[in-house]
C-alpha cells in the first residue's frame, strides 16, 4: 500500500510501480536498487488476518452450533407468516434489527443468501495511538450476525479483520477492502 495511504495495490493497480496519487514507490528504493531489482520490498503493508478459520470454532461446540441460526430461525418465521397471507408479504410491526430490512429479506428471497450463509457486518474507524496526533491507523471487525443480539456484541463474537497503517484516511477504500471481500467470496 501507498506510505500515505493514498491506494492498496491490489486489484487495477497490482502491477504498479508508484502511487497514481503521490509518486511514492511501491517498493522500498534502497532495497531495490542494493539488489538489482530483485528484491521488492514494499515500503508499507497492511494487515488481514482471514476470516474463515475465526469463523470456524463457532460451530465446534453444541451450544456454538445451537446459538449460530438465530438469523436463520428468524427469517423462516417470517417466510412462514408471508405465506399464511393471501398477498405473501411479509408484515413488520416493529423493526428490531437487520433481519428485518428489505435489503436482508430481498437477498433471501432471491437466493443471494442461503440457508447456511454467515451474515457479518464490518465496522471500520481510526484509532489514535497517540495523545497528541490524529487517527494513525485503521482497524476493522466482524460482528457475526448469526448470533442473537445479546450474543453477537460480546467480546468473543467480534473478531478482528485487519489494520491499516496511517497517516492518512483510507482514500480508495474499495481496493483496501477487494482481498478481503475476495476472501470472503471463496469461504
Amino acid at each position: 500500500m501507498c506510505p500515505k495511504t493514498c491506494i492498496a495495490y491490489t486489484g487495477p493497480f497490482s502491477e504498479l510501480k508508484a502511487c497514481t496519487k503521490c509518486a511514492i514507490p511501491c517498493y522500498n528504493p534502497k532495497a531495490l536498487a542494493g539488489s538489482g531489482g530483485i528484491k521488492k520490498i514494499p515500503q508499507q503493508q497492511f494487515l488481514t488476518p482471514p476470516i474463515g478459520p475465526q469463523l470456524q470454532p463457532l460451530w465446534r461446540t453444541p451450544e456454538g452450533a445451537q446459538a449460530m441460526p438465530y438469523c436463520l430461525n428468524l427469517t423462516k418465521a417470517l417466510f412462514q407468516k408471508a405465506d399464511a397471507r393471501p398477498d405473501k408479504s411479509i408484515v413488520i410491526d416493529q423493526y428490531k434489527n437487520l433481519f428485518h430490512g428489505n435489503t436482508y429479506l430481498n437477498a433471501v428471497r432471491s437466493g443471494d443468501l442461503k440457508d447456511n450463509n454467515m451474515v457479518l457486518m464490518l465496522l471500520i474507524d481510526g484509532a489514535q495511538l497517540y495523545q497528541s496526533k490524529q487517527s494513525d491507523c485503521w482497524i476493522y471487525i466482524w460482528v457475526i450476525l448469526n448470533l442473537a443480539p445479546d450474543l453477537h456484541y460480546k467480546k468473543r463474537h467480534i473478531f478482528p479483520g485487519g489494520f491499516f497503517p496511517g497517516p492518512n484516511k483510507l482514500e480508495m477504500s474499495n481496493l483496501f477492502f477487494s482481498l478481503v471481500f475476495i476472501m470472503l467470496q471463496r469461504l
